[in-house]
């Protein structure tokens, strides 16, 4: 979970929180977890910084998950006018920013099944 296949790339945990990450600065980032970390924001702050954390797989699935889950409770409380600035990101949309990450979660996803292809793992076939 928390090995890098190389040097110069992430590790599938790694990913997982930055994924999570992401889905916190954009949607609620005040919720407390141990995923809030800052280094994880973007890979030239997480290459240096490397993430391990006493997670297991299940874990950390289920930590992600429950960021998930809280974000998507706290925006359909908000109910934000889509064409509003993100109050968390001023420079986007409430709409760009549930559209954004739908593609990062997307792109990080596939990142994570390279990982797991790189380091000897035979994934299901979906």
């Amino acid at each position: 979970l928390w090995k890098r296949p190389s040097p110069e790339l992430l590790s599938v945990g790694e990913l997982a929180v930055h994924i999570a990450y992401g889905e916190l600065i954009t949607f609620f980032p005040d919720m407390s977890t141990e995923l809030n970390i800052r280094t994880s924001s973007y890979y030239p702050y997480n290459l240096p910084n490397q993430v391990v954390l006493n997670l297991t797989s299940q874990q950390l699935f289920e930590e992600v998950k429950r960021v998930h889950e809280a974000c998507k409770a706290k925006m359909l409380e908000m109910n934000p006018n889509l064409s509003e600035r993100n109050t968390n990101r001023p420079d986007w949309t409430w709409e760009y920013s549930f559209i954004y990450q739908g593609f990062h979660i997307a792109y990080h996803t596939g990142q994570i099944y390279s990982v797991r292809h790189l380091l000897g793992h035979v994934t299901p076939d979906n």
